[in-house]
């Protein structure tokens, strides 16, 4: 581990968010990831429910809360599918800074429990519902929505070898 000090301005800002894959019949659970209340010039797209985890709180903890809020959905989690990492440089940030973005992404499978399907009020989605794998390519949607299928699709192809 690297434990030099850093000089100012040569530092970033990390986010850990977790994510959850859940597919029931062929169709998977999507939300509608929308900033246009606080950046009006945003084009919403289809993404998996998730998003940040809170300090303190643990990965699985903050999936479950994130699909909750999203979706309205209860879930638990059936296994660990895939971690991600990224960097986004502070120019392209959602809203710019002097520092660059660490991402880490932590992808789960999940089922449902209870609860039933609503939107987020308020939040960074707008939307929630359910489609078709096959009908996937005709949606806006971000690159973790892809990840998450073949993430699935390779657990699927793992249980039948």
């Amino acid at each position: 581990m690297n434990t030099a000090p850093r000089e100012p301005g040569t530092g970033f800002d990390t986010r850990l968010a977790a994510y959850c894959v859940i597919v029931r019949d062929s169709r998977i659970l999507l939300a509608l990831w929308d900033m246009r209340p606080t950046l009006p010039g945003f084009a919403p797209r289809w993404t998996l429910p998730g998003g940040g985890v809170e300090l303190g709180e643990s990965i699985e903890d903050g999936a479950i809360r994130e699909v909750a809020e999203e979706t309205g959905y209860a879930v638990r989690l059936t296994g660990l599918l895939d971690v991600d990492a990224g960097h986004i440089p502070a120019e392209a940030r959602l809203h710019p800074t002097e520092r660059p973005l660490q991402t880490v992404a932590v992808l789960y499978a999940a089922e449902i429990t209870g609860g039933e399907l609503t939107h987020e009020l308020d939040g960074s989605t707008s939307e929630a519902g359910w489609f078709d794998l096959a009908d996937l390519a005709r949606l806006e949607r971000t690159s973790r929505v892809d990840w998450a299928v073949n993430a699935h699709h390779d657990r699927l192809e793992r249980g039948r070898a």
